[in-house]
């Protein structure tokens, strides 16, 4: 899989970019996925729609160029959206066979909460 990494910093987060960084990180070598491209939206941008934030003009233009196939985000809670916004991204995402990957938890996130594909390593219950 080729990845796109997209980290949202926030001031007062949980999470530093490094930090959401390095998570992102571990599960790309975790799953042997490369990295092609990282996006960074800085903090204070977190308010603006998702469409329109640093990095997405980029994010758009890679996939639709088949440069990609997966997105690679912290969890859904660190984009900063809302449901409406999310499921907007994940759609236009989908229509370029692009699927997003939250790597804290190592689940898809999908429409509807649908799981595209087994990964193993993250996956098997314990």
């Amino acid at each position: 899989m080729n990845a796109i990494c997209f980290i949202q910093e926030v001031k007062d987060s949980d999470l530093t970019m490094r930090q959401q960084q390095l998570i992102c990180h571990r599960a790309l070598r975790k799953l042997q996925w490369l990295c092609v491209l990282e996006l960074f939206a800085q903090a204070g941008t977190e308010d603006t729609p998702i469409s329109l934030r640093p990095g997405m003009v980029d994010l758009l233009r890679t996939v639709s160029n088949g440069e990609a196939n997966v997105l690679v985000v912290v969890d859904a809670a660190h984009l900063h959206c809302g449901q409406a916004e999310l499921d907007g991204l994940l759609t236009t995402l989908l229509q370029y066979d692009v699927h997003t990957f939250g790597a804290l938890d190592g689940h898809w996130i999908e429409p509807g909460g649908r799981h595209w594909m087994h990964l193993p390593g993250y996956d098997e219950e314990e």
